[in-house]
């Protein structure tokens, strides 16, 4: 963390400006190195442009520390700390990131965002077949499963079944049909694949995509998720209305054996009673069975669109603030439903950072990614080779996925499969990939699956190749890739050669304080004792009892036994120069004095016990002070040997263009 803070501060006086070397001039030199004005330039501007408010820096000034920077930046290069596994991977760590913004193309993200908020004003009602399959399965069993799932489409659509018959006969989503709940009890029935109402995010997108896709009324062709193959019958679609209050007044279903409905006789009589101006609150206390509720006049949690049985939501969607439904029937019993009140969905500006977050584990969140891929494509005219391909499928069986990888077979499949600009990506690169993503659980492959395997090794390539060629492309991310190497190295070597030796170096510490001791002298103080009271009503009785003719200790023993609850004490020395309350005081050896709080109440008496002249401090009373001022010393110190050690040439017509820049 600290490290993250100091590059931070490193990067915060750098710049993303960007700036060509090839039209820019040498401003200075250090030994072999080359730095370029407009490197400077855009540094020292962007550094006063954020401590505008303490005052600009000079050129001159921040050209001194601009040298100092890059004469430990030269150290560090000198000493190979640039070529240490460590740094390069934390170095890497820190691309990582950086790199994310570039291979995207963020308008399709934000586009996505948007996509997202349009649809979350509706919720959908559908229902669905499921055909189970496996995501390893083979060629020949997805089109199995394929063709099946067809047939029962064609004979939904022919008016062989109703979509509910067919999914209680055909479906493998156990929920569609009625569950045995044995010891006798009747079966618990099933939702013949209605999936009640959902929005954005509850479903897989593929399925969410085509649900919202599909007209009411209407069957989807078959649609494949990582469950399966499924159709899906979209019976309702509403405007969404956020979170949702409502009450309701529930009768059990009656049992049923039951001649008559005894369930619904009664509803049907409370709800023309509450027709008639009785209290719909008062009838719920009395003959609701959902006692959970009743007490609390029927009100239910909040919910969602997705969290209610789908006759509960269709029937509120029709609904006002306020209003009384009628009599409705779901899988739980009869109810009578009184909306209210709702909380409509927020705004995109407000609710998208909510939705970017959710997008990340989405597959849509690969739109600005999978855009990016084709502006790769077309930029550096991405060409491919079928006829390769096809020898590497030709190559490809069963004991490829389970034997040890041979190196030396898979080197004769060099020709390309496609190239990107100038650069060839071979039929053994594609091979190595397969081989060490493989799925040693389920080795055999389709001509679907390495397809989909091919699709993903043409994606990440376009990808690295950008990411590589990210300096050339972009002067403004190959800036700050130098700076973030600087900063890391910079860091390193500080703290080897300032911070930590400055903490350990206890003998060098030791005598850079004894050398520099009129550094560190106390001035005139003043010894207090303060008793913080708490107990205002007391407070005389107990002021009475602090004296300075007593001792501390006398006074907190006299204190104990009846109120040294209400006593806090605490010694303190002060400085005319602390930021202290007590400063308002006249210093004088045992002068008492009683401090107020904000509300004019008495808070503390305190005793001035002594007055210090000035005196020498210990090295354990301002080592935190001695410590800081060590580790500026070793730094000059440090700085002065690297002037001497390397040769630093600034061009001064170069610098005397700045200058003249910087009035303008």
């Amino acid at each position: 963390m600290i490290k993250r803070f100091f590059l931070l501060l490193v990067l915060s006086a750098t710049s993303l400006i960007t700036y060509a070397q090839n039209s820019s001039s040498v401003l200075l030199q250090i030994e072999d190195e080359i730095i370029y004005t407009d490197e400077f330039w855009a540094i020292y501007q962007k550094n006063n442009k954020i401590n505008q408010q303490s005052g600009k820096t000079s050129i001159d000034e921040y050209l001194d520390l601009f040298v100092n920077f890059k004469l430990k930046v030269k150290e560090a290069k000198d000493a190979r700390m640039d070529t240490a596994s460590a740094f390069l991977n934390e170095l890497n760590g820190y691309r990582q990131q950086l790199v994310k913004p570039y291979l995207v193309i963020e308008e399709a993200d934000e586009q996505t965002a948007r996509e997202v908020y349009n649809r979350m004003q509706s919720n959908v009602r559908a229902s669905h077949i499921l055909l189970r399959l496996d995501e390893n399965a083979t060629g020949s069993d997805t089109l199995a499963v394929y063709d099946m799932i067809q047939k029962i489409r064609h004979s939904i659509l022919n008016g062989d079944y109703s979509f509910a018959q067919a999914a209680v006969l055909f479906s493998e989503d156990q929920s569609a049909k009625d569950a045995d709940m044995g010891a006798g009890r009747p079966p618990r029935p099933g939702n013949k694949g209605d999936l009640g109402y959902f929005g954005v995010f509850d479903m897989v997108y593929p399925f969410e995509e085509a649900a919202y896709s599909l007209k009411i009324g209407e069957i989807s062709n078959p649609v494949c998720t990582r469950f399966g193959y499924h159709l899906l019958y979209l019976t309702d679609k509403i405007h969404a209305f956020g979170q949702v209050k409502a009450a309701h007044l529930y009768i059990q279903h009656a049992e049923p054996s039951a001649v008559i409905d005894s369930a619904k006789v009664k509803i049907d009589e409370l709800y023309e009673r509450i027709k008639n101006g009785e209290s719909f609150e008062k009838l719920v206390q009395k003959y609701s069975d959902d006692k959970g509720s009743s007490d609390k006049n029927g009100e239910l949690p909040v919910f969602t669109a997705n969290r209610m049985v789908p006759e509960f939501i269709a029937t509120i969607s029709k609904m006002n603030i306020g209003q009384i439904s009628e009599p409705i029937s779901t899988s739980f019993g009869w109810h009578i439903i009184k909306y209210l009140e709702k909380q409509p969905l927020e705004s995109f500006e407000k609710l998208k950072p909510e939705i970017i977050e959710k997008l990340k584990r989405d597959i849509r969140s690969k739109k600005g990614e999978l855009a990016k891929i084709e502006q790769i494509k077309k930029d550096e005219n991405f060409t491919e080779f079928p006829e390769s391909l096809n020898e590497v499928l030709s190559f490809l069986n069963v004991n490829f996925f389970i034997d040890k990888l041979d190196t030396e077979l898979i080197k004769r499949f060099s020709k390309p499969l496609f190239n990107l600009k100038n650069n060839s990506f071979k039929q053994f690169d594609f091979l190595n990939f397969i081989y060490k993503n493989r799925n040693t659980e389920a080795p055999e492959r389709n001509l679907v699956q390495i397809h989909t395997a091919y699709r993903q090794f043409v994606d990440q390539s376009c990808l690295k190749y950008e990411e590589d060629q990210l300096e050339e492309k972009y002067p403004e991310f190959k800036m700050i890739m130098k700076e973030y190497r600087e900063g890391i190295l910079l860091f390193d070597l500080m703290d080897k050669k300032v911070w930590s030796k400055a903490s350990s170096d206890t003998l060098g510490l030791k005598q850079y304080f004894e050398e520099n001791q009129q550094k560190y002298q106390w001035d005139k103080r003043a010894a207090l004792s303060v008793f913080n009271l708490n107990d205002n009503v007391r407070f005389s009785d107990i002021k009475n009892q602090i004296t300075s003719e007593k001792s501390d200790s006398l006074i907190l023993a006299d204190l104990k036994n009846d109120s040294l609850n209400y006593v806090r004490f605490e010694k303190l020395k002060i400085q005319k120069t602390d930021k202290s309350d007590f400063n308002a005081f006249e210093w004088k050896k045992n002068a008492v004095y009683t401090t107020y709080n904000q509300d004019g109440k008495e808070k503390a008496v305190v005793i001035f016990r002594d007055i210090l002249n000035p005196q020498q401090k210990k090295l354990n009373e301002t080592k935190g002070m001695v410590i800081s001022d060590y580790q500026s010393y070793l730094e000059n110190k440090w700085l002065t040997e690297l002037k001497e050690k390397y040769k630093v040439i600034i061009n001064k017509k170069a610098l005397r263009k700045l200058k003249k820049k910087d009035i303008e």
